[in-house]
């Protein structure tokens, strides 16, 4: 049996999208202002989450999908205040709320307490492999290399594998690099390629500390970038109190 796990907050707010029309009233006469107005339909919208689910099942040769969606409280910003602050303004597409909440009552679907949707995959697919079980994860973020597994990235319709080794290796240079669209910085002065060459000589904890020490910070600064960086394995996750592990080098 094999299972594709779908990160679906992508699926809705690119089924939003790609639904949402504008219209410009008036304005034909000389001189008249126009208005614009956006408007989308409830059906259009599910016709094209629904092929999109269809499409990641045949991609994958799945015999099943589970769609994860993110809770509503986040445990980063617990960590983080400002984990993913520069979103807050952000306006989602119209149907977004729609089709979140109508394709957890259509599929087979998943959240957890104060998760986000990438954690909950993280934490499936982590799990799975330890039991055998034949999973592979459909999303489109580049952290998913943080993840030990099979992969399948439906923006660039490629399939990778990742070991436990190059997870942890690139866990720590998210760390170094952070992430200006979730919001954490990472080391200053740390771009991609002095991560890489710090990492490439020794993928260890230490070289990070040293890394953030070199700019004038602690340790401790340097392990709420980590924390924050890191997507949940099922070894980051208390399943019997439904709790995240924070992640300790």
């Amino acid at each position: 049996m094999r299972r594709v796990i779908i990160d679906a907050d992508v699926l809705s707010v690119q089924a939003a999208v790609v639904n949402q029309k504008a219209i410009r009233w008036g304005g034909d006469e000389e001189g008249e202002r126009a208005l614009w107005t956006l408007h989308a339909f409830e059906e259009d919208g599910e016709a094209t989450f629904t092929g999109m689910v269809q499409n990641l099942i045949d991609k994958t040769g799945a015999d099943e999908a589970l769609l994860v969606f993110s809770d509503k409280v986040n445990w980063r910003k617990t960590v983080l205040p400002t984990y993913k602050h520069n979103r807050s303004k952000t306006v989602q597409p119209l149907l977004r709320s729609h089709l979140t909440a109508w394709a957890q009552e259509t599929f087979p679907s998943i959240s957890k307490p104060t998760l986000e949707g990438d954690d909950v995959c993280g934490i499936l697919l982590t799990r799975a492999r330890k039991f055998g079980e034949e999973i592979v994860v459909a999303s489109i973020d580049k952290d998913f290399k943080t993840v030990p597994g099979h992969h399948y990235n439906f923006n660039t319709d490629t399939f990778f594998e990742v070991t436990e080794e190059e997870a942890d290796y690139w866990h720590l240079y998210q760390t170094l690099m952070g992430d200006t669209t979730d919001g954490y910085s990472g080391c200053p002065g740390i771009g991609p390629v002095a991560a890489k060459r710090l990492l490439d000589k020794s993928p260890t904890w230490g070289t990070v500390v040293a890394a953030f020490d070199k700019a004038g910070l602690c340790e401790e600064e340097a392990l709420v970038q980590a924390r924050v960086a890191r997507i949940l394995r099922a070894s980051d996750y208390d399943f019997k109190n439904q709790k995240v592990k924070l992640w300790t080098p």
